[in-house]
């Protein structure tokens, strides 16, 4: 009997294994194609079949309206009937689009075994393109004249058909959740660290829009990927249309993949490519929430750095409000850059306006480094009055390797008003090293429960609006910029909360290797000294 391409997900295996096994069977379908290519040609299907499993899924809801006489829809009309289940507007009212027939998943099956169906897909991202104008130039032609056997396509059409993505909603979640894990995979197949590109895992933006609460006004990622930040935005305010969405991307392929995401959950963005750091597509952008995951520690392994040397000293993202010159860059790590640039974009506080809040994951090691320029900026940041919170987080939260690392929050309303109480001179630590349980299947990743990811929100939400929240020793502690300064500016939670902070585990590789070498110089060093005194002193007894 010919083993399965992949196991249903019946709550012993788990999501995690079913993931797994579903990339793998992707993966046996790779064929002639290059590894880092083959992202191009799957992510498309899965683009496909999401715009095509909503689209069915309110289609559902349409005859069912139409059934219930109780519903405003309700009709025995059969003209009228076709009618409505053919109308866009029925289908945008949801945040869906009404896809048109040729682009539909039944059909895409019905094409997957012909001779030609290359060339149907082709013709089908160009229908889709052509009727839907926000989608030109993210869809070009990339089957025909591959390499991809047909074969190879056929199993991917039939693997992104299976039951456990039927159109309900536990369908849209699985689909989501394969979205969610081959971008990591593709990722990992690059060689990207943990930040870069897709692949940080979806727990961090749960985390992170749950403390911001975005509800209403402008969020902005300048480092926006496939724009999980946007939907997980637009999914926490229930889709009110309230929140607008501006991003950067760097790399066209993921800003393509940005604009696609966005479209498929009937969202609009404001996506620019280009890079952040030396081409500021937004360069006036004010905005009430910044959302981010830069990549970690840019620049740190290649030989010229991450090109500190192409930004103006006058650029106007260096200098802090109220500071008398710029600030100072690393030019082997683009950490700094990436905190000036989002603070740079925060709305200022007014007698309107409340001020922006911006939130981002960086490694652990950005807390206390010592470098003389990364030092300087978390010191001007902390005596401006900027640094909101600081919370760790396990390393395990990742799939393929273990990260510890931080999530900033710098904010310009801690001035109070707007829904805000004052906190100007205080800073919230939160150390949540400790939380996080396995994910089923998984016997190394872990990721955070809905309790846990509602206590760190509910700590900071009490830390905004109602006041400190009392001390829990281990987990979280308020505490003034004196008490910060007597730690010399070390934003590390664990210091603060009483937790043990050996600075071992939760500092990367690439910033505790230099450490330690330069202490075991040192202390070889002083070894070579003392060798030499101990001679010379034998040398005078011997006399």
């Amino acid at each position: 009997m010919k083993k399965p391409l992949y196991k249903q997900n019946d709550g012993n295996g788990g999501t995690a294994e079913l993931l797994k096994e579903l990339w793998n069977a992707a993966v046996a379908l790779r064929g002639n194609i290059e590894p880092a290519d083959y992202k191009r040609y799957v992510l498309p299907l899965i683009f496909l079949r999401f715009l095509s499993l909503r689209y069915e899924k309110r289609r559902s809801e349409i005859d069912a309206g139409i059934a219930d006489p109780k519903s405003d829809l309700h009709t025995t009309d059969e003209q009228l009937v076709l009618s409505m289940r053919e109308d866009p507007d029925l289908y945008l009212s949801k945040q869906v689009f009404l896809v048109p027939e040729d682009a539909r998943w039944d059909n895409i099956i019905k094409i997957a075994r012909t001779d030609d169906v290359k060339l149907r897909l082709d013709n089908i991202l160009a229908l889709l393109e052509k009727t839907f104008p926000k989608l030109k130039g993210l869809l070009p032609p990339i089957y025909a004249g591959s390499n991809l056997d047909k074969e190879n396509i056929a199993g991917l059409i039939n693997l992104f058909s299976k039951d456990i993505f039927a159109a309900d909603a536990s369908g849209l979640d699985n689909l989501r959740r394969a979205w969610e894990h081959f971008l990591v995979e593709f990722a990992n197949i690059e060689g990207k660290r943990a930040g870069d590109l897709w692949s940080l895992p979806p727990v961090f933006r749960e985390l992170m829009v749950a403390m911001m609460e975005p509800v209403e006004g402008k969020v902005f990622d300048p480092c926006c990927g496939a724009g999980g930040m946007f939907v997980q935005s637009d999914r926490f305010a229930q889709h009110s249309g309230k929140l607008s969405f501006c991003g950067q991307e760097a790399k066209d392929f993921t800003y393509r993949l940005c604009r696609l995401n966005l479209f498929s959950h009937g969202l609009d963005g404001d996506i620019r490519l280009g890079s952040s750091y030396d081409n500021d597509q937004h360069a006036d952008l004010k905005a009430d929430y910044i959302l981010a995951a830069p990549p970690f520690n840019d620049g740190a392994k290649g030989d010229k750095g991450w090109g500190a040397d192409r930004i103006d000293p006058k650029d106007a993202r260096l200098r802090l409000p109220g500071a008398a010159g710029p600030q100072p860059l690393s030019v082997r790590n683009a950490n700094t850059m990436w905190m000036l640039h989002f603070l740079g974009h925060l709305k200022d506080h007014t007698a309107r306006e409340a001020g922006g809040t911006a939130g981002f994951v960086m490694a652990t090691g950005e807390l206390s480094n010592g470098e003389v320029a990364r030092l300087a900026v978390r010191r001007a940041l902390v005596e401006g009055g900027f640094v909101d919170c600081v919370v760790t987080l396990t390393g395990q939260l990742f799939a393929n390797t273990q990260i510890p690392c931080a999530l900033w929050f710098l904010s310009k309303n801690r001035g109070g008003g707007h829904g805000f109480r004052k906190r100007s001179s205080e800073v919230l630590f939160i150390d949540g090293r400790k939380l996080g349980a396995l994910i089923s299947g998984s016997r190394k990743q872990k990721e955070l429960t809905d309790e846990e990811i509602e206590r760190i929100a509910g700590v900071y939400r009490h830390f905004r609006k109602t006041g400190a929240p009392a001390a829990e020793p281990g987990f979280c502690a308020v505490a003034g910029v004196e008490k910060i300064r007597e730690f010399g500016y070390a934003l590390t939670p664990g210091r603060y909360v009483g937790a043990s902070d050996d600075g071992g585990e939760d500092e990367p590789f690439e910033e505790r290797f230099p450490r330690l070498k330069t202490m075991l110089l040192g202390q070889l060093d002083e070894g070579r000294k003392m060798d030499a005194d101990v001679r010379a002193a034998l040398a005078l007894i011997a006399e």
